[in-house]
């Protein structure tokens, strides 16, 4: 919680309208700028390749800070 001094780091000090006035223009009402049926074929062609998947297996790193595994699992 703050206590009503200084502003905290990383907010911006800008009128709540301006906000307002961002959040609009990025939900505001009105039609999509594509059709359902564009956008859904837009969502399918972008989805991951079987060989994308199995390049992002080998490749990719997983780091787990502070952790140790239990006893009980194998190790690698």
């Amino acid at each position: 919680m703050h206590d009503g001094g200084e502003a905290p780091r990383g907010r911006r000090n800008g009128a709540p309208e301006e906000g307002e006035r961002g959040l609009r223009g990025l939900v505001g009402s009105g039609s999509s700028q594509v059709s359902v049926t564009a956008a859904m074929r837009a969502r399918d062609a972008a989805r991951p390749t079987d060989e994308d998947l199995a390049a992002a297996a080998e490749r990719v790193v997983i780091v787990r800070r502070n952790w140790t595994p239990r006893d009980e699992l194998p190790r690698r």
